[in-house]
């Protein structure tokens, strides 16, 4: 639940960076790469840990699309449109996907045969 909790809160830091940033979706390259690599981390524990593991490899999924954005970002020059959008949806799924798996709790009654 630990990994967990602190994805929700690096995935609202990202969607926070995205949207004040000047202009928006220009944050720095190896801030968003300690972000990703923080991510996935906490995505492989929780995936480890948790019941369902879907929501563990979509947070590896997505801080590897951030990852992926941070070395782009570092060797070509871009319009900063489409990188605000990356990093405020990714930013969003992530805290979503992460509070899923904290709060769900599958009902242990369905599907057992008594």
């Amino acid at each position: 639940m630990i990994p967990n909790a602190i994805t929700i809160l690096i995935g609202l830091w990202l969607a926070y960076c995205a949207i004040f940033s000047t202009p928006p979706g220009e944050m720095n390259n190896i801030q968003l790469a300690i972000a990703a690599i923080v991510i996935v981390v906490c995505a492989v524990m929780a995936r480890l840990n948790d019941k369902m593991s879907w929501p563990g490899t979509t947070n590896v999924a997505l801080g590897l699309v951030l990852g992926l954005l941070a070395a782009v970002r570092a060797y070509s020059a871009q319009t900063p449109m489409a990188p605000f959008w990356i990093i405020l949806l990714c930013g969003i799924a992530v805290a979503i996907t992460a509070l899923w798996s904290i709060l769900y709790r599958p009902d242990k009654s369905v599907g057992s045969a008594t």
